[in-house]
């Protein structure tokens, strides 16, 4: 998050609106305390969302994650009992048996 004065937002207002419709977090301070703040639009909806739209959004993003995880387990049958450690390799340098070993083992 960027701290600017009201001065900051005045000299610069069409940077700093982009980068708040980027994502990027203002914190607007007069005499080091807080005034308000900019956020994206997208943020700024977050702040009005019921309970409900929350607990979807979230259950959305989860499924997302066990789509992945369940597109992953196909295309790379040893993930489900693999150590990340092992993982990374199999990806990396496929089922070639001669990947390069770390220095420790």
């Amino acid at each position: 998050m960027r701290h600017i004065t009201p001065l900051d937002l005045r000299r610069s207002l069409g940077s700093i609106l982009d980068a708040a419709s980027g994502g990027e977090r203002f914190l607007i301070e007069r005499d080091h305390r807080p005034l308000a703040m900019l956020v994206s639009v997208e943020d700024g909806a977050r702040l009005d969302e019921s309970k409900e739209e929350i607990r979807k959004r979230r259950l959305a993003a989860m499924a997302r994650i066990d789509e992945r995880r369940e597109r992953l387990a196909r295309t790379h049958p040893a993930f489900p009992g693999s150590d990340a450690v092992t993982l990374l390799r199999e990806l990396r340098y496929g089922s070639d048996p001669g990947y390069p070993e770390d220095d420790d083992g």
